[in-house]
């Protein structure tokens, strides 16, 4: 039997297939690329994982790119939780939540007004249990994304990885790697990377304008943090990952997903290893403690 899901579309509440957008009073977004987004999902009682969070980055990203939202915080907030309660017989959903930039004045590039609201919802799925299991593999791809510290819809790198090096290398996914030296890890198409060194400690890329603020990267973080396990944010290349133990993602509708992997170069024994499994733990944990308040 097929849920019954609805979504948001610029002030109405309607069936996410019957969303659609008036192109003529979208040229912003729909031709230029003047949309910002953020996804998250469900927990099982109807609880956004880190809510206020998503919708911080969101206004964060739309004070990057000089976007003029038509609500504040609080009213995004209550929009979203009244979809969220609408849905609530669907059971875990993922909600895109975009803004797009509406039309421009005429013969300019401005934006005419205020940008509109989509936000589309979909049942929540999750990748298979061989992911978590046995890892993934992962293809290296030289590009860095426009404006990486803000959550843009241009995922055309993402789009062309995944027809390019992740088809050459029968991998998963892609890595997106600096252009400047082909080299220094900066982050997946839709993930953050993770890795273990000899030591046992945990690396990650630095915030240092070339990646983004993922919302469950820094979860990750504090619960390393707070379980008094070693943490580092310090740059990862290409040739470091021949000398790791372990590797893994982390995304907000994936959780922790190990990497085996990467091009050719086989991570640590070719297993998912202890302290990612470790760690797969401890958020899990995490979320149903946020789950059950």
């Amino acid at each position: 039997m097929t849920k019954t899901i609805y979504s948001y579309a610029n002030g109405e509440y309607l069936l996410t297939d019957k969303v659609s957008i008036n192109v003529s009073q979208d040229m912003l977004g729909t031709f230029r690329g003047y949309r910002i987004f953020t996804a998250c999902r469900t927990l099982n009682n109807g609880n956004v994982f880190h809510l206020d969070n998503h919708i911080e980055r969101l206004f964060y990203s739309a004070k990057i790119i000089n976007m003029q939202l038509p609500h504040n915080p609080t009213a995004l907030k209550e929009i979203i939780l009244r979809l969220v309660k609408k849905n609530v017989a669907a059971g875990d959903i993922l909600l895109q939540i975009m803004y797009s930039g509406g039309a421009p004045t005429p013969g300019t590039l401005a934006p005419k007004g205020p940008a509109h609201l989509y936000i589309l919802s979909f049942p929540l799925t999750i990748p298979s249990d061989k992911w978590y299991q046995n890892g993934i593999t992962l293809a290296s791809f030289v590009y860095q994304r426009q404006w990486p510290e803000v959550k843009l819809l241009n995922y055309v790198g993402g789009v062309v990885a995944s027809q390019t090096v992740v088809k050459n290398y029968k991998a998963d996914d892609a890595l997106f790697v600096s252009p400047l030296d082909n080299q220094t890890i900066l982050e997946g198409t839709t993930f953050s990377i993770f890795c273990v060194n000899q030591d046992g400690h945990l690396l990650t890329p630095p915030l240092d304008g070339r990646i983004l603020d993922g919302i469950t990267r820094k979860i990750l973080i504090d619960l390393a943090q707070s379980n008094n396990l070693q943490l580092s944010e310090t740059t990862i290349t290409l040739n470091m990952l021949a000398e790791m133990k372990e590797l893994f993602f982390v995304s907000s509708t994936k959780n922790i997903v190990p990497i085996v992997r990467v091009d050719r170069q086989l991570i640590g024994d070719g297993k998912p290893g202890q302290l990612t499994n470790h760690m797969g733990k401890l958020l899990n944990s995490y979320q149903k403690s946020y789950a059950d308040n």
